[in-house]
């Protein structure tokens, strides 16, 4: 038997409808598995599910049952050629203006919408539509419209001054300005978020940030004694750096009861610190028998 060559591999670019890579029923990508009645007419698999025929006496035996294409009333069958197929259809990330150069899967790419790095946030400046990475966005709230930007290094104590004209709000770069959060310091109180579009890194050592912030009481002038507040917290993410964005994003934050605050005028005094979390998970050995 003469042995197979193996052939290099090519891609071509090639246009068609967009139609033909998403389900009829519901308009989704197809992902695989894919069914096919016997008039070609396609559905995904959760589509195919639902019109499974429902059982008059018990209802869940559905899954047993045979789903019947709408269109036609043939019965689907699992089309296995469609895997390859549609694994194989790949186009630019959506994210391709903000800096990505991932080509990703069509079936899969509200998958990496999801956590692509380079997914954008928004500007919170009333009547300012701008979009951009974290990094961008920094430059962007520092240079158009003012906003203080600290620099921070993780594990360190930072004293920040809120003045009444920086509106409860200012930035924190860490890592060159890869890294943003957001400190807010209101009426409600005073939290730190993380300011990115994309989920939570994710892998075998993802990284998450913890929070502590405290706040000063003024001094009692009967024993010169200083009550503290403080909070110990994850860092929650939004993809908005506003007070509204922050507050709703969960999570806890630190509330200052008003004989805490600072009178009309004055500055709020808020130390804080963040920590970088990698978690490593360690792979699974098997256990030895005694």
């Amino acid at each position: 038997m003469l042995p197979r060559l193996s052939l290099p591999r090519v891609e071509i670019l090639v246009e068609f409808d967009k139609s033909l890579l998403d389900c009829p029923l519901c308009s989704l990508p197809l992902k695989p598995p894919v069914f096919l009645c016997p008039a070609k007419h396609a559905a995904c698999g959760p589509c195919a599910a639902n019109l499974a025929s429902k059982c008059p006496a018990c209802g869940p035996c559905a899954a047993n049952l045979a789903s019947k294409c709408p269109a036609c009333d043939g019965a689907y069958e699992r089309d296995e050629g469609a895997y390859g197929y549609l694994l194989a259809v790949r186009v630019p990330c959506p994210n391709q203006a903000y800096g990505c150069r991932s080509s990703v899967v069509y079936c899969m790419a509200g998958d990496h919408r999801l956590v692509c790095p380079h997914k954008t946030c928004r500007c919170p400046e009333p009547g300012c539509g701008f979009l951009a990475t974290p990094p961008a966005l920094r430059v962007h709230l520092a240079e158009r419209h003012a906003w203080p930007v600290t620099n921070i290094a993780y594990g360190s104590v930072l004293e920040v001054q809120m003045q009444p004209a920086e509106q409860g709000q200012r930035l924190l770069a860490a890592e060159d300005g890869e890294r943003l959060f957001l400190l807010v310091a209101s009426e409600r109180g005073v939290k730190v978020v993380r300011v990115t579009a994309a989920a939570e890194e994710d892998g075998p050592a993802a990284s998450w940030y913890r929070c502590k912030v405290w706040v000063h009481a003024p001094v009692d002038m009967d024993t010169g004694h200083m009550d503290v507040l403080m909070l110990d917290a994850k860092v929650e993410s939004c993809a908005v750096p506003s007070e509204e964005a922050a507050m709703g994003a969960g999570g806890r934050y630190l509330p200052v009861p008003s004989d805490m605050q600072p009178p009309e005028g004055g500055e709020v005094v808020v130390r804080l610190r963040i920590d970088k979390e990698v978690r490593v998970r360690a792979s699974r050995s098997p256990r030895s028998r005694a």
